[in-house]
């Protein structure tokens, strides 16, 4: 049984700030930090008429909760291209319904584009600049243009072949009225 002279609530209002700070120092963000101290105090929550020593207790759970959620944050983008949510070369169409029927397009186009070329061109598309785009995703300002300048040509080419299909499609139709 968790004995602290001030209960559960004293001991988070007195642990948890040391608690994210022990866990910044194993190598956590600030924020991984928070997540897993928060994960682990509400465990402690959950269990505390069965712990014996709650600063210990919390320590290791905390930890656990960070690495765990450390190796699944690698494991996301193999996972993502295995489960064909991360351009396997296939794609499905996108309800223009729910979008607009120019939005779908152009997402639609976007799906067509290697991950990497779609990914910039996404953070593009949403209005951020290359020397952010370059920040957020990792890459530096001249692969971001590069990956930009692949993707620009390779949607030019996508939409081309789409208007002569249209085109001939409708003449096809034209003829045989």
């Amino acid at each position: 049984m968790a004995f602290t002279p001030e209960g559960y609530d004293g001991f988070f209002r007195r642990a948890f700030a040391r608690l994210v700070l022990f866990l910044i120092k194993i190598g956590a963000s600030r924020e991984e930090a928070e997540d897993s101290a928060q994960e682990a105090m509400t465990k402690a929550y959950e269990h505390w008429d069965a712990i014996e020593h709650p600063e210990a207790w919390v320590r290791v759970v905390a930890e656990r909760m960070y690495l765990a959620a450390s190796a699944r944050a690698r494991a996301a983008p193999v996972k993502a291209v295995a489960g064909g949510w991360a351009g396997d070369g296939t794609h499905t169409d996108v309800d223009p319904v729910v979008f607009g029927e120019q939005q779908g397009k152009v997402f639609n186009l976007l799906r067509r584009l290697p991950y990497e070329q779609r990914r910039v061109m996404a953070w593009y598309y949403d209005g951020f600049a290359i020397a952010e785009i370059a920040a957020r995703v990792g890459r530096t300002e001249a692969t971001v243009r590069s990956h930009l300048r692949h993707a620009r040509q390779r949607l030019q080419r996508e939409l081309y072949v789409e208007n002569a299909v249209a085109r001939d499609a409708a003449g096809a139709g034209e003829g045989t009225n």
